[in-house]
């Protein structure tokens, strides 16, 4: 290959490269101050930039754009970002403003695709104070990467003060509750058939992790006749949940162990009602629904094992448990239900 080529080839590449390079997904727009200090509006609109970049994204933040079209982009209609993403070769635009209503702040943000200057998502969120701007843009970046309305968008974590004076919705970290269900034996319980069982439950939570207290008993379903037929009762069972999703629908599952109690009625008469404990095992999961909120609804499912050594009856007690359940988180003074700061 001659030099002359050569030298040619490499003068296309270089004129093409501009063309050919693949241009950011998103650039930020300086949005507009409406009764908001600049720095604040600034804030939010780097925060922004920073959160989609966080989701995985491609993003100019406001400076960049700047530096890249050559000019300060003030763009606050569709028509105007549009041009602007032109000139700093994005895909997509976004462009809005932050402003006041009384005491709420309220960030207002939409994005066009560029190259059609269409709106293609446009959405709002109030925030209660400056502080809590931080969560409103965390809420609407999420949002904007998963083309879903910003309401939602909301998680456990990102609950903002605004939505906080709905009716039952809370940032809720503590919770008690009561669980009801049926117990079925596998092995280790008598005589005993399909048991019923009842109890209660503490929770603490985190985003991904839920710290459980438990308790519960189990008696057999036909009372009237007892005899030849066992029991339990346990308390404290201590396990650890993982949470799949920090949405209002969340799967979880896991274990724990504590302490329970094996209570038999023997089918001698001559021989007393006998109670032994012992440690106990459980693993399984199940379904929170209304996550976000103070009450929820759970669907669960444990396997469970209670090592207590029972005269007559062979151990290991082993079987299913399955259970519905409601957790509400107490309302006391100052903020004890709300846990530590995520």
């Amino acid at each position: 290959m001659s030099k002359n080529r050569i030298k040619y080839i490499v003068v296309c590449m270089m004129f093409l490269v501009p063309f050919t390079a693949q241009a950011a997904k998103y650039g930020v727009l300086h949005l507009k101050s409406v009764g908001v200090a600049h720095a604040t509006t600034e804030t939010v609109a780097s925060l922004l930039a920073n959160d989609l970049i966080n989701l995985g994204h491609d993003v100019l933040n406001p400076d960049a754009m700047d530096a890249a079209a050559g000019e300060v982009l003030q763009c606050y209609e569709s028509e105007c970002a549009a041009e602007a993403g032109m000139k700093a070769q994005v895909e997509q635009v976004i462009f809005g403003s932050v402003s006041t209503l009384g005491e709420k702040h309220i960030v207002q943000v939409s994005v066009v695709n560029v190259s059609t200057g269409q709106v293609i998502w446009a959405g709002s969120l109030a925030a209660k104070s400056v502080e809590d701007l931080d969560t409103v843009v965390k809420r609407l970046s999420k949002s904007i990467s998963e083309g879903r309305k910003a309401e939602e968008s909301v998680e456990v974590e990102l609950v903002t003060e605004e939505e906080e004076k709905e009716p039952l919705r809370r940032r809720v970290f503590h919770t008690v509750g009561f669980t009801s269900g049926m117990f079925t034996p596998l092995a280790g319980y008598g005589e005993s058939g399909l048991m019923y069982h009842f109890g209660g439950l503490y929770w603490y939570e985190t985003p991904h992790l839920v710290a459980e207290i438990a308790g519960h008993f189990a008696f057999p379903s036909d009372l009237g006749d007892t005899e030849g037929s066992a029991g339990e009762a346990s308390f404290p069972e201590v396990s650890l949940l993982y949470m799949v999703s920090k949405k209002d629908i969340s799967p979880y599952f896991g274990g724990g162990l504590g302490f329970g109690w094996i209570m038999v009625d023997y089918e001698d008469p001559n021989l007393p009602e006998e109670s032994r404990y012992g440690l106990t095992l459980n693993a399984g999961g199940g379904i929170v629904f209304f996550r976000t909120y103070d009450i929820r609804l759970m669907l669960d499912a444990r396997y469970r094992v209670n090592f207590a050594s029972v005269p007559g009856i062979e151990g290991p007690h082993q079987g299913f448990k399955f259970s519905i359940g409601f957790t509400y988180r107490p309302k006391f003074r100052g903020c004890w239900g709300c846990g530590p700061g995520l």
